[in-house]
């Protein structure tokens, strides 16, 4: 449902909800998150915006791919500001640039206290990137980056005396996580040896910090989701309109600009695929129906990933035949975790 009357919108909402204003001073006094997770194609954008409309607030896009600027047909970038909603996060930096998840969390954590606590303004948070959510909700410790110098030196020792020997040091630097590892294990082996000798702290310890799910601020986790049947057909209808409003004229752009190499051209579904063919490498209906089908995986991979995560309140967008309903019924989530659970 497309609402073009937002002001009837609230008011509707109002009726339906009368304590919403006492909701929005509760959520905004406490300091909540509103996140909005979830597979691709389950309509978490315009949601967020509609939430957004109604909490006069704005967005934070957590989206990996949407943080890259010129890649905005493929990543299915909204424009909401003409509407009155400002979605940050959004074209951010450069396709060639390697945007870790710290950096992306200390920009985003940088937002939220300045543009939305210090304006009394709640921030609503939506994305399917399930590592960038939690980068920016949660105290994770981040292993640090590849040293190749370490790694190699490591290699050469592997390769000499065997992988046995690095094992039994990895043993005695850190037997938590040397356990819980093959002894070929190589590639985990060099990892974690790696990591040791970056930070002098044991790679079990990162390890631990990753499996607990506690957030620093106060939260409240909506996960959207479609029958997988309908959500497949949704997420091919959608390719068919990226490619018909030139898709592949975006990515050529972007190949010609000398993008064609960035990780994050390489990484992102849709752009992998086209950069294929315009190296006749595979044909264009191989290239469409491969970003089909990597869609398909990055859902299962999406619903796997947030499955996991027991803070999230599964709604199942298809059983609502309204937006109002479905805000309903959100609206009695939110309140039932602000006003009676402990957070």
């Amino acid at each position: 449902m497309i609402i073009n009357d937002f002001n009837e919108f609230k008011i509707n909402i109002h009726q339906l909800f009368p304590k919403l204003e006492e909701l929005k001073e509760k959520l905004i006094k406490d300091k909540f998150l509103i996140i909005i997770c979830g597979p691709t194609g389950t309509g978490k954008s315009d949601l967020a915006f509609y939430m957004a409309k109604l909490f006069a607030t704005n967005i934070i896009s957590i989206d990996s791919m949407q943080a890259y600027r010129k890649m905005n047909i493929g990543t299915d970038k909204k424009n909401y500001e003409e509407n009155g909603v400002i979605q940050y996060m959004v074209d951010i930096c450069e396709p060639d640039h390697i945007l870790t998840s710290a950096e992306y969390r200390n920009i985003a954590r940088k937002i939220i206290e300045e543009k939305f606590f210090k304006k009394s303004m709640l921030p609503i948070l939506a994305g399917g990137s399930g590592l960038h959510i939690r980068a920016v909700t949660e105290d994770l410790m981040h292993a640090p980056g590849g040293d190749f110098k370490f790694r190699n030196k490591f290699k050469e020792d592997s390769d000499a005396n065997g992988i046995e020997s690095l094992y039994e040091k990895l043993k005695k630097l850190d037997n938590k996580y040397a356990e819980k590892i093959s002894i070929n294990d190589e590639r985990r082996i060099l990892r974690a040896l790696e990591v040791i000798e970056t930070s002098g702290k044991k790679y079990s310890d990162f390890q631990d910090k990753w499996v607990k799910r506690k957030s620093i601020y106060n939260c409240v986790f909506l996960g959207l989701n479609i029958d997988r049947k309908k959500l497949y057909e949704s997420v091919e209808k959608r390719i068919d309109i990226m490619i018909k409003n030139g898709l592949l004229k975006e990515v050529d752009g972007l190949f010609k600009e000398g993008f064609g190499d960035s990780l994050s051209f390489k990484q992102a579904i849709g752009y992998k695929e086209l950069s294929q063919y315009l190296k006749e490498e595979i044909s264009f209906e191989e290239a469409v129906k491969n970003i089909k089908t990597n869609t398909r995986h990055l859902v299962k991979k999406q619903l796997t990933w947030f499955k996991a995560d027991e803070r999230i309140e599964w709604i199942m967008v298809d059983n609502y035949d309204n937006i109002y309903n479905l805000i309903l019924s959100i609206l009695n989530v939110i309140a039932g975790q602000v006003f009676y659970e402990k957070n």
